[in-house]
């Protein structure tokens, strides 16, 4: 879940790792924000008011505790509207295996809102939240959950009028190395009382949905003149979407008095990020011009998955273990292995020297950093015996398992024995069959047919399959974390 991080906007005195569920959609009270501006709707009034100003975030973590502090400066003009707002909250996170639990209780809160002459105002002691949240680390992705309650008061001009807000809410969310998504979803009730007035109440409610969406984009672009060492190349484009849509059913307020029947709609506005733009290399690999595959090769070199300075990749020869590992790696943002620069005499007392996990894959083996770095992941295994094999062909149904693995959705194939749909089902072998589905089901690899399991994948298949899978992240799973939440 990372930030982008503004002088105005946010301030990070330490960034927390993903398992901290410091949340893209900034806060619980219903809000979006980009670089320069916050926005969140309040319904004190009975009527939607849009705020919009700065928030600043403060984050601090030791050990097993985070705590966050949210300053809030927002205003409407022509509502003649201000609010201010300080949170203090406690998290405490504890992680076994791949899942870490969170449990965030109210340290100190203190909010002030000023429309017209009226002044709505809460302290530590009209207010109780707290939230529990989990999140999974699979080889590649971060998915996390949650939900909280809460319930404050609003004390009118220090007089007996109170406004009462009660909020239930939940989000969920999951973050990749070519998108991230988080959707909150808010709902509120709100109700007003004149305590001195018997019989001056009124009450309403309001849904409030907000997505935090971060896409990275490929495209090719050729270069508009001819007279230049290099035709064209891919760029990166990331960019960040915010976006809030609401929904109210509040009473009818006409001259500070309640009418008859109900002030209803919906409305919905969005923050975007200045996008951030990165060329690629120029790969000078000659030999895929007019190639099934060409431009998932291309894609895949410009990234360095494969020889920047080679003009012959030979598109149709085998994928090896060792080159897929590196082609994961460079593609998926996953980080290889670095050895420090020091020497013996200058290595720490007690640092123990790193010892290379396969017998056949040493320091000097040229794919040794990418190897480790998947292996510590828990991508890709040896072959036993201590042994990676990193120059053995990667067969179609190994290739497939790894992308799954990445994304950790083998769970998602039906239970006991099921018919995969392609027409070599009984040539797929039993420990592939669950990744080689449920591929199939997202879209990855092809429907229906031949697939041949056991065959060598090419350095070409081995691209688009790579890319197949970029354009999943970029996708169909953005989509499911965002507009299937929003849309119903």
């Amino acid at each position: 879940m990372k930030k982008i991080i503004s002088v105005i906007s946010i301030i990070l005195i330490i960034i927390i790792p993903l398992q901290s569920f410091a949340i893209n959609v900034p806060g619980y009270e219903g809000g979006i924000q980009n670089e320069n501006t916050y926005k969140e709707v309040i319904f004190v009034t009975g009527e939607p008011i849009v705020m919009e100003g700065t928030l600043t975030v403060k984050t601090k973590e030791k050990d097993n505790t985070v705590t966050e502090q949210y300053t809030y400066k927002l205003k409407n003009v022509a509502k003649d509207a201000e609010l201010s707002r300080k949170i203090k909250m406690i998290e405490t996170l504890n992680t076994n295996g791949n899942q870490t639990s969170s449990s965030k209780t109210l340290d100190s809160y203190d909010e002030k809102i000023e429309i017209g002459d009226k002044e709505y105002e809460v302290e530590d002691e009209d207010y109780q939240w707290n939230q529990g949240s989990i999140s999974t680390d699979t080889p590649l992705n971060s998915y996390y959950a949650g939900d909280w309650s809460g319930r404050k008061t609003y004390v009118v001009d220090k007089s007996n009028e109170v406004v009462n807000v009660e909020t239930t809410g939940s989000l969920v969310g999951y973050d990749s190395p070519w998108s991230a998504t988080e959707t909150q979803t808010v709902h509120m009730t709100v109700n007003y009382e004149n305590k001195e007035a018997a019989g001056i109440k009124w009450g309403g409610s309001a849904t409030i949905e907000t997505s935090y969406n971060r896409t990275k984009d490929y495209a090719y672009g050729e270069n508009p003149v001819k007279q230049i060492s290099f035709s064209g190349g891919y760029r990166i484009t990331e960019k960040e979407e915010n976006v809030l849509k609401y929904s109210y059913d509040l009473p009818n307020i006409k001259n500070n008095a309640v009418s008859k029947g109900r002030n209803t709609g919906t409305n919905s506005f969005s923050l975007d990020t200045n996008p951030i733009i990165t060329r690629l290399n120029i790969p000078e690999v000659r030999d895929v011009e007019g190639h099934p595959y060409e431009d998932a090769i291309l894609l895949l070199a410009s990234m360095g998955a494969f020889p920047l300075n080679s003009t012959s990749l030979g598109p149709d020869s085998p994928m090896s273990r060792g080159e897929f590992a590196k082609a994961i790696c460079l593609s998926m943002g996953v980080e290889p292995e670095r050895e420090e620069e020091t020497t013996s005499s200058r290595r720490k007392k007690n640092q123990a020297v790193k010892v290379p996990t396969y017998t056949d894959v040493g320091k000097t083996h040229t794919y040794y950093p990418y190897i480790e770095g998947v292996t510590k992941r828990g991508i890709m295994e040896g072959v036993g015996k201590g042994r990676f094999d990193p120059n053995r062909a990667l067969t179609k149904a190994e290739a497939t398992t790894i992308i799954i693995r990445l994304l950790g959705f083998k769970s998602l194939a039906p239970i006991g024995n099921y018919y995969t749909g392609y027409t070599d089902d009984k040539n797929i072998p039993l420990w592939a069959k669950d990744s080689i589905y449920v591929a199939k089901e997202l879209g990855i690899i092809e429907r229906g047919g031949y697939f041949y399991p056991n065959k060598e994948i090419t350095k070409g298949e081995a691209a688009e399959l790579l890319v197949n899978f970029i354009n999943y992240l970029q996708n169909n799973l953005k989509y499911d974390y965002r507009e299937n939440i929003l849309n119903n």
